[in-house]
C-alpha cells in the first residue's frame, strides 16, 4: 500500500495546484450565474464534480472545465469562479488550478467536522437534509474521498473557506475550523501546517449584513494559526436578504481570495482581471427578429386582482400577486438565447420574474428575484426549476406563461421583456466605447483597462475599442 501510494504521488502533476473549497450558502453559490460568468473561462481553470450532475452532465470524481455552476447543478456564482480565473491569469501558463468544492447551504462548521454524527439530521429541515444527502450525510467523508482522487492529478496547494453565518457569535470557531484543518493534512497524508488556509468573511454588517457580528471572529485568526488568513468582505453589496453577496460581490470576493493566495506565494501585486468597481450595467434594447412581449396583451390579474397601465408600464398586483402574459397554446422561445426583463425602477416589492412551462400556475416555474435591481438576463439554456424531485430544465419549446409576481405593497415599473440572439453584456456596453474617437480599451463590463490599444499588455480574451470588439489571444 505504501508503494501503492508514492507511486500516485510521483505521477501526480506538481503543475497541477489544487484547493480544497468548502462551506455553507456562500461558498455553494448564492447568485444567479449571468452570461459573462460563463464566457472566456480558461481551460486551465478545472473544477471536481463531488457529486453528479445531470445540467450539465459531469460525474462525482471527474475533472471538468470549471464553467459555473460548480457546486451542484442548480447552485449558483461563487467565490470560487473568479480566485480560479485570478490564480491562473496570474501564474505561468504551464500551471493549472483545480477546486474540490463541497458546501451545504445552512451548514454550520459542525456539519463539516470528521465527527458528525448524521444521527443528528433527524431534527433538521426537509430541505437541509436534501442538502446533506447530496453528500452521503458526511460532507467531510466526501471532500477526502474526492481530494483523495485529485492527487493523483496534482498537489493540493490550500483550502478555502467562507462559513461562519450559522456559528454567529460562537467564540470557538476557529477551534472548530482548526480541527478540520488538522484532521483534512492527516486524513490526506500531508504535513502539519503546510498549506494555507483562507477564510473569507460573511457579508459585513454595514452593508447590511444580519450576521456582520461573525466578522469580528472570522477576522481575529489566532496568532497560533499560522497558516490561517482572512479574508475581507469590506464593501461587498448583499442580494437583500442580509446573507447573501450579489454576484458582483461574488466576484470581488472571489479576487481577493487570490490576492491572499498570490501573496502567500510571494506575489504581492497580482493582475485582477475583474475590477472592485460596480460593473457597468447594460441598458439592452431590442433589435429586428427579437420576440417582444407586447403591453397591450399584459394580463394583471393571472393571480390577484392587479392593474395595469400599458402607457406606462405600471403594475400594481394584487397581494402576492403575478401579471404577465399567459398563452392558452404555449410558444415557442426556444430558438432565442436570452431572455430579458427590465425595470424602470429599482424593485421595492420583492418582484420576481417567472416563466412557466406548464398549463397550470400551481406548477413550479423559473423564477429570478430581482433583489432591489432593475435588470435580469436570463440565458434561456439554463433556464432551471427546483422540483421536490429534484432539479428540472425549464421547457423553452412550449412557454405558457411570463410575468412579474409582488408582494402587492408597491407599484413596479416594467419598462421591456424580450427575447434575443444578442447578448446584452456583449453589444450594451458599447455605450461606454461605441464613438470611433474614443481608442480606450474597455472590457465585457464596461471597466477602462488601457488608454489604447498601442503598447498595451492585455491577458486573454474579448475586449472594446473604438466602438469594435477586439479579441486577444
Amino acid at each position: 500500500m505504501a508503494l501503492a501510494a508514492t507511486a500516485s504521488l510521483q505521477a501526480a502533476d506538481p503543475n497541477f495546484h489544487i484547493y480544497l473549497c468548502l462551506g455553507q450558502s456562500n461558498m455553494e453559490g448564492n447568485a444567479q450565474v449571468e452570461p459573462m460568468d460563463r464566457q472566456n473561462v480558461p481551460e486551465r481553470f478545472q473544477m471536481m464534480a463531488c457529486v453528479d450532475f445531470n445540467n450539465p452532465s459531469r460525474k462525482q470524481g471527474e475533472w471538468y472545465v470549471a464553467v459555473p455552476p460548480l457546486v451542484r447543478e442548480y447552485t449558483g456564482l461563487t467565490p470560487m469562479d473568479y480566485f480560479g480565473r485570478t490564480m491562473v491569469d496570474n501564474l505561468p501558463e504551464n500551471v493549472r488550478v483545480g477546486v474540490v468544492p463541497v458546501a451545504i447551504g445552512g451548514c454550520k462548521i459542525e456539519h463539516l467536522d470528521k465527527d458528525f454524527n448524521p444521527a443528528t439530521l433527524a431534527s433538521e429541515a426537509d430541505w437541509f437534509k436534501n442538502y446533506m444527502k447530496a453528500y452521503g450525510n458526511a460532507p467531510y467523508a466526501r471532500l477526502v474521498e474526492c481530494a483523495r482522487k485529485a492527487q493523483n492529478d496534482g498537489v493540493i496547494k490550500g483550502i478555502l473557506l467562507h462559513q461562519g453565518e450559522s456559528n454567529t457569535g460562537d467564540q470557538q470557531w476557529w477551534n472548530k475550523v482548526r480541527k478540520v484543518y488538522n484532521d483534512l493534512l492527516s486524513d490526506l497524508n500531508l504535513e502539519p501546517n503546510s498549506i494555507p488556509l483562507l477564510a473569507g468573511e460573511v457579508v459585513a454588517s454595514d452593508m447590511g449584513g444580519v450576521c456582520g457580528s461573525m466578522n469580528a471572529i472570522i477576522g481575529n485568526v489566532p496568532k497560533d494559526f499560522p497558516m490561517a488568513h482572512s479574508v475581507s468582505s469590506a464593501n461587498l453589496p448583499q442580494k437583500g436578504d442580509g446573507l447573501h453577496f450579489t454576484a458582483h460581490g461574488y466576484r470581488v470576493l472571489g479576487c481577493r481570495y487570490a490576492t491572499e493566495m498570490l501573496a502567500t506565494m510571494g506575489i504581492t501585486d497580482p493582475k485582477v482581471e475583474y475590477s472592485e468597481e460596480i460593473p457597468f450595467i447594460p441598458t439592452p434594447e431590442p433589435s429586428e427578429g427579437d420576440f417582444v412581449f407586447d403591453f397591450k396583451y399584459f394580463n394583471p390579474t393571472i393571480f390577484a386582482n392587479g392593474t395595469f397601465d400599458p402607457s406606462t408600464g405600471v403594475f400594481k398586483g394584487g397581494q402576492w400577486g403575478f401579471g404577465g402574459w399567459e398563452y392558452q397554446k404555449p410558444i415557442d422561445l426556444s430558438g432565442y438565447k436570452y431572455l430579458v426583463a427590465e425595470l424602470n425602477e429599482e424593485d421595492k416589492d420583492g418582484v420576481e420574474f417567472r416563466v412557466f412551462d406548464t398549463a397550470s400556475y400551481w406548477e413550479t416555474p423559473y423564477s429570478s428575484a430581482y433583489n432591489g435591481g432593475k435588470l435580469i438576463v436570463s440565458e434561456l439554456n439554463g433556464m432551471m426549476k427546483n422540483l421536490p424531485s429534484g432539479i428540472q430544465p425549464l421547457n423553452t419549446a412550449g412557454i405558457y406563461r411570463v410575468g412579474f409576481w409582488c408582494y402587492g405593497n408597491n407599484p413596479t415599473y416594467i419598462k421591456q421583456v424580450f427575447a434575443t440572439n444578442n447578448n446584452p453584456y456583449d453589444t450594451a456596453v458599447n455605450g461606454v466605447a461605441a464613438e470611433a474617437s474614443d481608442t480606450a480599451v474597455y472590457d465585457m463590463t464596461g471597466v477602462k483597462v488601457a488608454d489604447s490599444l498601442l503598447g498595451c499588455n492585455l491577458y486573454p480574451g474579448i475586449y472594446l475599442s473604438a466602438g469594435r470588439k477586439i479579441a486577444i489571444r
